[in-house]
């Protein structure tokens, strides 16, 4: 598809890193080290400073990962290293961690676009939100050149983060409707009960005569 679009990119953006050696050091620690503080950091700075917003960013984050597993299980992709002789699936610990054929949807570009949300929707200063927002592109480059997905993988994150968040705003919108219609029918039934003679700083019924 890529071809077809004469976007095809990823073949010379690899080539072109290779021959940075430095820089292909900094970008393969990113790419190892930087995904989950920076995800895990997300939640914890909105549970900290933002305590009502950390149940949608929990929700948000979770639905994110359901929608990235589905996509891998649905459309099992390879990434771009292993075409033309690459690496291939050995069958170890890593394969069994992670399946070699899990590069559509980005689960990296998933979560940076996650993150970028989380931020910039509770960040007070705008220079914070303008920052944090390049950290999905940020990323985008990084699995690029890191030879770890196609640049459509990147696209197919970015959708499954806005799913995720669709699908927990779906959720707790649903949750709390069913919450008002649960308390509403409690209520029903208490006013058709009439008032707990035992309460507190109620009057008892009378005797009923003998």
């Amino acid at each position: 598809m890529e071809r077809s679009l004469g976007l095809y990119v990823e073949h010379d953006a690899q080539g072109w890193l290779t021959g940075h050696p430095w820089l292909a050091a900094i970008v393969g620690f990113l790419y190892l080290w930087g995904h989950v503080p920076a995800t895990v950091g997300a939640l914890v700075w909105a549970r900290l400073e933002h305590p009502r917003a950390f149940g949608l960013a929990r929700d948000a984050f979770l639905a994110t990962q359901l929608v990235v597993v589905a996509g891998w299980v649905a459309f099992p992709t390879a990434p771009p290293r292993m075409l033309s002789g690459g690496e291939r699936p050995s069958g170890g610990l890593v394969d069994l961690i992670q399946s070699p054929y899990a590069a559509l949807p980005s689960g990296h570009v998933a979560f940076a676009a996650f993150v970028a949300g989380v931020v910039c929707s509770l960040a007070a200063w705008r220079w914070v939100r303008g920052v944090v927002a390049l950290y999905p592109v940020l990323v985008t480059a990084v699995v690029v050149v890191t030879a770890n997905h196609f640049w459509l993988d990147a696209v197919a994150g970015v959708g499954a983060a806005a799913s995720g968040r669709g699908l927990a705003v779906m959720g707790r919108t649903l949750a709390g409707r069913f919450a008002n219609r649960l308390g509403n029918v409690t209520r029903s039934r208490d006013e058709d009960v009439g008032p707990d003679p035992s309460a507190p700083g109620r009057r008892p019924y009378p005797a009923a005569p003998s």
